[in-house]
């Protein structure tokens, strides 16, 4: 079986989509946008994520077994991630008490 390797100019198009996300996630951190900041993040991240594994270790050229491992390990990652947001997210606050100072001691009036 003859694999077909791709073109400098395949790599230099995925290598100038790496820029403009990493761009994009640098004003992404100066926009501020609250609760949105790490969603946008997180995608932008699994972009670039996913053009790397594709295009620079080689797994769009390989056959899908050889490409199990890796999306299997990205699965399991996700599962632990979610798994450990549901467990942070569902806890309950214990709220304690507030420790009373210790009162000076009375003096007699003079």
């Amino acid at each position: 079986m003859t694999v077909k390797h791709l073109s400098s100019r395949t790599y230099v198009i995925v290598w100038l989509l790496l820029m403009g996300l990493t761009l994009a996630s640098y004003l992404l951190s100066l926009a501020h946008l609250g609760a949105a900041d790490v969603v946008a993040a997180l995608l932008i991240a699994t972009a670039k994520t996913l053009l790397v594994l594709l295009f620079f270790m080689h797994l769009i050229e390989q056959r899908f077994t050889n490409a199990l491992p890796m999306i299997v390990a990205a699965l399991l990652v996700g599962l632990m991630l979610t798994l450990m947001l549901s467990d942070v997210t569902s806890r309950q606050a214990i709220l304690q008490r507030p420790i009373p100072l210790p009162r000076p001691p009375a003096t007699a009036p003079r």
